[in-house]
């Protein structure tokens, strides 16, 4: 007869598990039949997580004696009561009510956390919601399972929970964080650009449609030196991977970046296709772009399964570069002809949402700011799981390449508004690449290898004029390039 077999972790095993083991255990565990064994079990796996959290965790501790609980844990000057749930029922008032005793007999400064696989009755998220002298911050399984796979976001959990409790009155929890995240976007206006982009025609777009194509390299009005700094040394650069998984996480990255101080009126900005590209000037004007996915991908005729996002903008005396890769959108049913008419289904139904991956910004700065609150608050709100560090750039910061008067065939112009005259001028040119491999003209010597296959450019004049009065040509002066660790940033110089 065949013995029983019941999962069983060894707990010495799990004190040595890495970060990629704990979700392997917490499936393991699910399958357990004994309660008993499984609760200790899974104060053990909470332990493990704190710890490649880097936490200074306590198994049992005493503060709350004499009624026994399950962790305490601390980080830097954050301290934490943890009572671990998993039972059949959801988390009630009995539970809420014991946790609560033993806050009591602690320190006023620690913040009870109660985790339940089961989840919570709504009675007990009102109070806790209602009654915030006493804060206890509320775990779910969906918020535990992305804490096992990446224990390192376990802070910056802990801290939005606190946060949104003590000042808005509102429980974070994972399942719900998700749906509330799908449906709610930021009503907040953002900066207003005060640059706009006029076809041949004089219509002014919110963006350009362009020749275009995949390449490491977004486009300037104008390229921040951080090597301006008279003392020794050079600038530093900074990675920031980032939690953004749909455009709408996107979105809501755009405005934290205002929010914080870390968005200008000209950030620049382009969707890379596989010979399209669409390129603008505002982060308003991007929020439209993606929220068009559908009606650009309709203008395709053999649309890339994805399209790279490339941005720019100026912050904190340097600039900073965010990439992403969106899903591209499936055009909706009518805009591009179909073998067969679609069902009334296919015709409703929503779109669904545009993934986002491999989302990162990389900053450069001047030198390693005295004050990084906006940076560590940036990276609180939206930062991956990875530990960042400033890094010092091992090269000048700015290359120029100069260019010997070569011809340029505009797209567009860039305008701006002179409220002192009253007069709009033209600052910038959007135009074609005629210098990259295979192109019109032969390829300069000295033409940065990142500008290949953009298909189009985006130049700055060193003289403005007014829109009314257009010169005979346009020709190229210069090339100003910096590098972050995922793209060129070009600014091209160009005469009339």
């Amino acid at each position: 007869m065949a013995e029983n077999f019941e999962p069983r972790l060894n707990n010495d095993a799990l004190l040595l598990a890495g970060v990629s083991d704990l979700a392997d255990a917490y499936t393991r565990l699910s399958a357990a039949g004994d309660p008993q064994r499984r609760g200790k079990d899974f104060e053990h796996l909470l332990q493990r997580a704190f710890q490649l959290a880097h936490f200074e965790v306590e198994l049992n501790p005493r503060i709350a004696h004499p009624r026994q609980t399950d962790l305490s844990a601390r980080y830097g000057d954050h301290r934490y009561l943890l009572e671990a749930k998993w039972q059949a029922a959801k988390a009630d008032m009995d539970v809420l009510g014991g946790l609560r005793d033993r806050l009591r007999r602690t320190s006023a400064d620690v913040v009870g956390v109660l985790v339940s696989i089961s989840g919570f009755t709504g009675t007990l998220v009102e109070e806790i919601s209602r009654e915030r002298q006493t804060p206890i911050l509320l775990v779910d399984q969906e918020d535990l399972l992305g804490a096992l796979r990446e224990p390192t976001t376990l802070p910056g959990l802990l801290r939005a929970k606190h946060e949104a409790l003590i000042t808005h009155g509102q429980v974070h929890l994972g399942e719900s964080r998700r749906a509330h995240a799908a449906t709610r976007r930021p009503d907040r206006a953002l900066p207003l650009r005060d640059l706009h982009l006029r076809d041949a025609g004089g219509e002014q777009h919110p963006y350009l449609t362009v020749p275009g194509g995949f390449a490491p390299v977004v486009f300037a009005t104008a390229v921040t030196n951080v090597d301006w700094s008279f003392g020794r040394g050079r600038g530093v650069c900074i990675d920031i991977p980032l939690q953004a998984h749909t455009a709408d996480d996107l979105i809501r990255l755009i405005h934290g970046l205002d929010e914080l101080g870390l968005a200008s009126a000209r950030p620049t900005w382009a969707l890379q296709q596989n010979d399209t590209s669409w390129f603008g000037i505002g982060a308003g004007e991007l929020i439209q772009a993606l929220d068009d996915a559908q009606q650009r991908m309709a203008e395709l005729a053999a649309p890339h399964h994805s399209e790279q996002l490339v941005y720019c903008d100026t912050a904190l005396g340097g600039l900073y570069t965010l990439t992403a890769i969106i899903a591209a959108a499936e055009p909706s049913p009518g805009q591009r002809p179909d073998k067969c008419t679609p069902s009334n289904s296919q015709r409703d139904r929503e779109p669904a949402p545009l993934l986002v991956s491999q989302c990162q910004l990389s900053f450069q700065l001047p030198g390693t700011p005295l004050d990084a609150t906006a940076l560590r608050h940036l990276h609180d709100r939206f930062g991956a799981t990875h530990n960042v560090y400033f890094r010092h750039l091992d090269i000048t910061a700015i290359k120029i390449s100069w260019l010997d008067q070569q011809p340029v065939d505009p797209l567009a112009t860039i305008v701006e508004h002179d409220p002192i005259t009253g007069q709009d001028f033209v600052v910038g040119l959007v135009v074609h690449d005629h210098y990259s491999v295979n192109a019109k003209h032969a390829v300069l010597e000295g033409w940065p290898l990142e500008l290949q296959d953009s298909g189009f450019l985006v130049c700055a004049l060193t003289d403005h004029h007014p829109v009314t009065r257009p010169p005979e040509r346009y020709w190229l002066e210069a090339v100003h390039t910096a590098h972050t660790s995922d793209l060129a940033v070009a600014t091209i110089r160009a005469r009339w």
